[in-house]
């Protein structure tokens, strides 16, 4: 008898407790932390509701603009030796339950060349092919590449190109690759070559003969306005590339004493480089003086606490976020610029550049693949 009456007091409490509305549900989903990339997809499929709420566009504006930029996920490396794929390194915010692997070519050698804009820029360098992948939807698209695409003679950047898109969450739409490269057997003469996802068409080159002779580095290159640069001649030099003036041109770099820097985006826009010096890490900035000459100057210097006591080197940078990616002889490890923070992430000593992967997950209807 008391069970009964117990069973129906259950009862009427779940007749009675009010069911969140859409307002509600929306303010508690906004609330999710964007740096797992799970979540917000496992609490889309609670129920109808939530997935509504969850898959909505509005929603998702909001999401993104309520959590400012995008969190960084991990970072893509190449392995030492030749593999089937470059390997994946989660941020150490982040709970490693996500592993990113294309679909597409198994069984290929691969080598990661950018990641931008919801993108990677894949290359099978034995097939003269580029692969441009969204890890999200897994879905890859094959480029036949340019001729002169191969290692230490290139380097490649992948990009949006929807109008008007302000890159918080890019998915999809219309995207570009260039590629820089030397294709002569001097080493002297450089090509720009673009590929349009619309037109599905490589432009006519842009050669431009410089003087010396040159070889790309394996570091990724850095998108600042219109301009894309990379590092070439062991850090030496700088490759722009303009996208408005289809022109190629070498920027000097100031002495750094052999050591090889990587490109970064400052605070107000300007092209910047990070180094190790000794046992510690050199901030440069390029500027402009009266006389509208560009050159450098050196900005800040800072000791990252428990790293640079060892040989170091600086082989990545996130922009956005602010991590810088350092490889020393007891390991890898990141650090903060902000906070300041230094954090291990990999025992392994071997890389030679890294690429981080920025983006927001959100969730899409019908696709179940990542709430396993």
């Amino acid at each position: 008898m008391a069970r009964r009456r117990r069973r129906q007091r259950q009862r009427q409490q779940q007749r009675w407790e009010p069911e969140l509305n859409e307002d509600v549900t929306a303010e508690i989903l906004l609330r999710i932390p964007p740096d797992e990339p799970a979540h917000l997809f496992r609490a889309s499929v609670v129920c109808k509701l939530w997935l509504r709420v969850a898959s909505d566009p509005a929603f998702l504006r909001r999401y993104r603009d309520f959590h400012r930029g995008a969190p960084l996920l991990g970072f893509f490396y190449n392995p030492d030796s030749s593999g089937p794929f470059p390997g994946f390194l989660y941020n150490p915010d982040s709970a490693a339950s996500w592993r990113p692997q294309p679909r597409h070519g198994k069984g290929c050698a691969r080598c990661v060349y950018d990641c931008r804009h919801g993108r990677v820029l894949l290359g099978e360098i034995s097939r003269s092919k580029l692969v441009v992948w969204d890890p999200f939807s897994n879905h890859c698209e094959e480029l036949q590449a340019p001729s002169s695409l191969c290692p230490f003679q290139s380097n490649a950047v992948v990009l949006c190109a929807e109008p008007g898109c302000n890159h918080h969450s890019c998915r999809g739409g219309r995207f570009r690759v260039v590629c820089l490269s030397i294709n002569d057997p001097d080493c002297t003469t450089l090509h720009a070559h673009v590929y349009s996802s619309e037109s599905r068409s490589w432009s006519t080159p842009a050669p431009a003969q410089l003087a010396g002779i040159h070889y790309f580095d394996m570091k990724r290159a850095a998108l600042i306005g219109d301009g894309i640069y990379c590092t070439i001649d062991h850090g030496h030099r700088i490759l722009k590339y303009d996208l408005v003036e289809h022109r190629l041109s070498l920027i000097g770099m100031p002495s750094l004493y052999g050591n090889d820097p990587v490109l970064m985006q400052n605070e107000d826009g300007s092209l910047g480089i990070a180094c190790v010096l000794g046992s510690r890490l050199h901030l440069w900035s390029t500027m402009v003086n009266a006389e509208g000459v560009a050159g450098w100057v050196e900005k800040r210097v800072i000791l990252p606490e428990g790293v640079i006591s060892f040989e170091a080197n600086v082989i990545g940078f996130a922009e956005g976020v602010e991590v810088f990616f350092i490889s020393t002889v007891v390991g890898a490890f990141t650090f903060e610029l902000k906070s300041g923070r230094v954090r291990k992430v990999s025992e392994h000593t071997g890389y030679c550049g890294i690429t981080p992967f920025i983006s927001f997950f959100t969730p899409d209807r019908g696709c179940s693949k990542w709430t396993k």
